[in-house]
């Protein structure tokens, strides 16, 4: 085989930390409404603020290369105030959200402002979730839901989110059952 040029200084890729599922206290390091066609959503970047995955997504984000993107992300989609079924569900996740930030820091009551979410504590539950990358299956941690930083420490793991398999079709075929050339 022969060498390439380089070989010395190219680097090795780096071993990944997985963030193992669990419950872990976190922080908000940002947070901002986003408009879109269909509805508004509050996009919250938040980090692990303690114990040894202390930072983790400040860690994954600073050994990116190229076009970084911030992994400690939740989505929080805003009630339209329509009345639907749907939009009661949607009021439901985002007071129990809120619920959850207004126990975990104390003397915080929600104003209104999505900005002053920044630097307040919330519990998060992590779990697993398949994916399917050009064929390839794995497992990754994601935030699946949130509590207070009290009750996060006794909470439940999720079972992980597996993909939806499509089902190999069943091909029927017709017998000639008057056919001679049947062996029997």
């Amino acid at each position: 085989m022969k060498k390439w040029n380089g070989y010395e200084t190219t680097q090795v890729r780096g071993e990944k930390r997985k963030l193992p599922v669990g419950g872990y206290v976190c922080k908000i390091i940002d947070a901002n409404e986003e408009v879109y066609g269909w509805g508004n959503v509050v996009v919250i970047h938040f980090d692990i603020a303690e114990g040894p995955y202390k930072n983790f997504y400040l860690e994954q984000y600073e050994k990116q290369k190229g076009d970084k993107k911030w992994k400690g992300t939740y989505r929080l989609t805003c009630p339209k105030d329509d009345g639907s079924e749907k939009d009661e569900r949607i009021k439901k996740n985002f007071k129990t959200f809120i619920h959850h930030i207004e126990k975990s820091n104390t003397g915080y009551k929600w104003d209104w402002n999505e900005h002053n979410l920044r630097a307040k504590l919330f519990g998060g539950i992590f779990g697993e979730k398949e994916y399917e990358i050009e064929g390839n299956t794995g497992f990754f941690t994601t935030l699946r839901y949130t509590t207070d930083t009290e009750s996060v420490k006794t909470a439940l793991i999720p079972k992980p989110v597996l993909l939806k398999k499509q089902a190999t079709p069943v091909v029927e075929t017709q017998i000639d059952w008057e056919d001679d050339s049947l062996p029997f």
